[in-house]
């Protein structure tokens, strides 16, 4: 069995076994079979892989080991996604490129993450729709998952690194829209909506609409205090610093961003927030 997808895949989802295993299994079943190999009922398999986004035969074919270390990378890319170090992520995202991605779920966090680099390093806006594209039209054909979402929210992006306003904003308002209705159901959930949060409040602050704005980021603000998240702070922070009209309040704006992002060692935005505070 291909034990090491198994629990890579609830790594990178942020379950730890007591929560994966809730209304499931006991936690000790699971346990058995991470650490021993020892599977459960197959109906007990079946409903933990259904919680994990996997397929049964995703998890029993030996020869799918390699799917482990992919998964393992990506969780890595999308931290550096977080913590604005897409270098880092475009050589990580290059090491991986010819890896497999047998199951569905891999495919699409792959996608996701390809589209983005793309896009927050401003390549050719026809490489980032091509990757947004196979999440649209191809693996997410029904849109019923948060890639879905993440794609509108990168082709925006894309958008809006071309100066083409209008068309960033018709996929930002389909994210804006989609928002209060995505599950936070994990870790990895949480990071995707404060991701679409973010970066849709942050196009609305570039056609000034700081009220949209400011509503967004409040929102994504009010998820990272609920379930505890600091590295999107910073960069939020500095956001609504950006947006304030009173000296005071952006001082103590940028204050905070310093201080979450030296907690976070982001050193890419603790450079961007100390020469905008010098240009004030």
């Amino acid at each position: 069995m291909n034990i090491e997808l198994f629990i890579a895949r609830r790594k990178a989802l942020g379950l730890s076994q007591k929560a994966l295993s809730t209304g499931i299994c006991t936690q000790a079943t699971l346990s058995k079979f991470e650490n021993n190999g020892k599977a459960p009922a197959i109906r007990i398999v079946a409903q933990l892989c259904q919680r994990l986004h996997l397929q049964l035969e995703d998890v029993f074919p030996t020869e799918r080991v390699a799917d482990a270390a992919v998964l393992t990378e990506m969780t890595k890319i999308e931290f550096d996604l977080i913590t604005s170090d897409y270098a880092d992520a475009e050589k990580r995202l290059a090491k991986i490129a010819d890896e497999p991605r047998h199951d569905q779920e891999t495919k699409l966090q792959y996608y996701f993450l390809k589209g983005y680099v793309a896009a927050l390093n401003q390549h050719p806006i026809s490489d980032v729709l091509f990757n947004f594209d196979q999440i649209i039209t191809d693996l997410d054909e029904q849109h019923a998952t948060i890639y879905t979402q993440l794609a509108y929210c990168g082709t925006g992006i894309a958008y809006q690194n071309n100066h083409e306003a209008d068309k960033a904003q018709y996929y930002f308002e389909k994210v804006r829209h989609a928002l209060p209705t995505l599950s936070l159901e994990t870790t990895a959930s949480v990071w995707r909506v404060i991701n679409l949060a973010y970066y849709t409040g942050s196009f609305y602050a570039s056609i000034n609409d700081a009220a949209q704005s400011e509503k967004l980021l409040a929102y994504a603000i009010k998820i990272c205090a609920q379930f505890h998240v600091t590295f999107y702070v910073a960069k939020i922070k500095f956001r609504q610093a950006k947006l304030s009209s009173d000296p005071a309040k952006t001082t103590e704006l940028l204050n905070d961003a310093t201080a979450f992002a030296r907690i976070n060692n982001n050193r890419q935005l603790i450079k961007k927030i100390s020469n905008y505070s010098k240009s004030r």
